[in-house]
């Protein structure tokens, strides 16, 4: 059975769902080394060493560089570091998750994997190192720190109407339509050999010498056309500028609506081509783009906004790094800081 909890590496992600995997230090463990303070929280060794062990279990492996290994412990402490912030902030907001939610969220669970007993249950969390209480204290503190980025980040997510219409009209020319044309078009085929390509020359001079005398396009498509869009009359649908050879891309859209161009020769052949409609430049309407845009603002502006709180936070806190941490974190150096006594009183 597959693992029952979502990936915790990269868990500030843009829907703020967190899965705090640092866990206690296992019961065997007599000594368990400090790596960081944060406030009145702590970051232990083996914290450290699950989170790490969790994401290489879903990557698929530890990694056997070392300058990657180097890398995965750096990024695993800002996580760390990060979650553990947000915690804290959780407290001073009376943020709490009930006993309720996480059982909600637990039945879930099973029910999206298809357990059916708590047995069964059970298992499937031992092959993910976990106990149901480990669970129930993850979910818990998951929760809490989602509600924590909910009302501190989300919040100031501004993704209404307005806002989405200022973004487009900043970045109008994204959605720039370029100028296209409806037409249509007779080829002939130039030849292998000079014989063949004198007489596609002469062919093509010939329909263009009927097309002058009044003859309708489609006639001459007829008797004369030998490309595949022959049965529809020549019609090659709306094509956009650059689309086509340069050659007849310049003639195409120098013409005149319903002009008709003089033979054009390309590697392929002869080409009589036949203006039915122009589309000057547009721009696509901010209805099509609204989705799009909603997407990408939802990732970038939670981004930008979860990373100024989290900035804010650390430049506000205490945090201390140990020495067999500090090749693995640097705080801001606003937040190393010795906690000040408050003057002593007037003397009286």
């Amino acid at each position: 059975m597959k693992n029952l909890l979502p990936r915790s590496y990269g868990a500030l992600a843009a829907a703020s769902f967190l899965v705090l995997a640092s866990l206690p230090a296992s019961a065997g463990r007599l000594i368990d080394r400090i790596l960081v303070r944060v406030n009145s929280r702590i970051i232990t060794q083996s914290q450290l060493d699950m989170r790490i062990d969790q994401t290489t279990r879903d990557a698929g492996g530890m990694p056997t560089d070392p300058a990657k290994l180097d890398e995965l412990r750096r990024s695993t402490m800002e996580e760390l570091v990060n979650e553990a912030l947000l915690e804290d902030r959780a407290r001073d907001l009376d943020i709490v998750t009930s006993d309720a939610d996480v059982e909600d969220q637990i039945k879930r669970l099973k029910e999206q994997n298809n357990v059916t007993t708590d047995d069964e249950f059970e298992k499937a969390l031992a092959a993910s190192g976990l106990t149901v209480e480990r669970l129930r204290d993850q979910l818990k503190r998951t929760f809490t720190v989602q509600r924590v980025v909910g009302r501190e980040v989300n919040s100031k997510v501004d993704l209404s109407d307005d806002a989405l219409r200022l973004i487009y009209e900043r970045e109008k020319e994204t959605w720039r339509v370029s100028e296209r044309a409806h037409i249509a078009e007779i080829l002939i085929s130039k030849g292998e050999d000079a014989a063949t390509r004198a007489s596609a020359e002469r062919r093509a001079n010939e329909a263009s010498q009927k097309l002058a005398a009044g003859a309708k396009f489609e006639d001459v498509v007829r008797d004369y056309s030998e490309g595949a869009t022959k049965a529809r009359g020549g019609d090659l649908g709306v094509i956009s500028k650059g689309d086509l050879a340069p050659e007849i891309d310049r003639v195409v859209f120098s013409l005149p609506a319903g002009g008709v161009s003089d033979p054009i020769g390309t590697r392929y052949g002869w080409h009589i081509v036949k203006l039915i409609e122009k589309f000057p430049v547009s721009y696509r309407p901010f209805a099509d783009v609204r989705a799009d845009l909603l997407k990408r603002e939802q990732e970038t502006q939670f981004q930008k906004k979860l990373a100024e709180y989290l900035d804010k936070l650390k430049k506000e806190a205490v945090i201390r790094v140990s020495a067999d941490a500090s090749r693995y974190y640097t705080p801001p150096v606003e937040a190393v800081k010795e906690e000040v006594p408050p003057p002593p009183p007037p003397a009286s």
